[in-house]
């Protein structure tokens, strides 16, 4: 059974194809090397947050364009969310994905 990972990779390569773009031209494009897209692709990594968000500007698709088998839920509040980090800065989404990380182990700590 494929993992999420290699769903996520598979669609991204689908996309990628459909523009008629190489894995060079979409590392290119994202900042990154096109040996970091073909392991993207292939499923051996996750894309960090703010890459996956270029690659799917880039490829001109959004998250609820990837097939059903990769959960996406449509809530509302997550979507402001994510629209909203779009507009910021690198500097400012190093700063939020702190922000989180900070949040989640709150969260965590008091589920306990």
């Amino acid at each position: 059974m494929r993992n999420l990972k290699s769903k996520i990779g598979e669609q991204i390569k689908k996309y990628r194809i459909r523009q008629g773009m190489t894995q060079n031209d979409l590392a290119e494009k994202i900042g990154l090397s096109e040996k970091q897209i073909s392991k993207i692709e292939t499923g051996v990594h996750y894309p960090k947050f703010e890459n996956f968000i270029k690659i799917l500007d880039v490829l001109g698709v959004q998250m609820k364009d990837f097939d059903n088998e990769i959960p996406c839920e449509n809530n509302v509040l997550r979507n402001s969310i994510i629209k909203t980090l779009y507009k910021f800065t690198e500097p400012e989404l190093k700063y939020c994905a702190v922000l989180i990380k900070q949040l989640d182990k709150l969260i965590k700590d008091k589920r306990k």
